[in-house]
């Protein structure tokens, strides 16, 4: 894992990771960003629902992309911005209701959880992205 340190632009907080194509990288990066949204100070309920949020994104990019992974993370007073990166062409969508299915359940959690999210194609790759609310003060 390679940690690249962001910098603050006054209202923003960011930081970004890259996480190798390995079995564990889902979980070092649920690890990595909840230890920055700690520092954050944010409450748990937003901390563990983020963790979740960015679990499903980095399974799917190992899962079903190519290359490195790229997990960024922004706070604002009123969101933490999520995405991840990768270099496959594959872009996930939701999987209709299948009670037969084992898995494929990881874009509906994060359609539950996120107050949006969405596919950024690029050429060589793309980006999921996934904004959470931060409760008010």
């Amino acid at each position: 894992m390679t940690d690249i340190t962001g910098q603050d632009l006054g209202t923003t907080v960011r930081s970004t990771a890259v996480f190798d194509r390995r079995a564990q990288s889902a979980s070092e990066a649920r690890g990595w960003l909840t230890a920055f949204l700690e520092e954050g100070d944010l409450d748990e309920p937003t901390v563990m629902d983020a963790a979740l949020v960015t679990s499903e994104l980095v399974t799917n990019a190992l899962r079903h992309g190519a290359g490195p992974t790229v997990l960024h993370v922004g706070l604002t007073a009123d969101e933490v911005q999520l995405s991840v990166t990768d270099s496959g062409d594959n872009e996930p969508h939701l999987l209709p209701p299948d009670p037969d299915r084992v898995g494929g359940l990881g874009l509906v959690v994060v359609e539950r959880l996120a107050a949006r999210w969405g596919v950024s194609a690029f050429p060589g790759g793309k980006t999921v992205w996934a904004i959470l609310a931060r409760p008010g003060p």
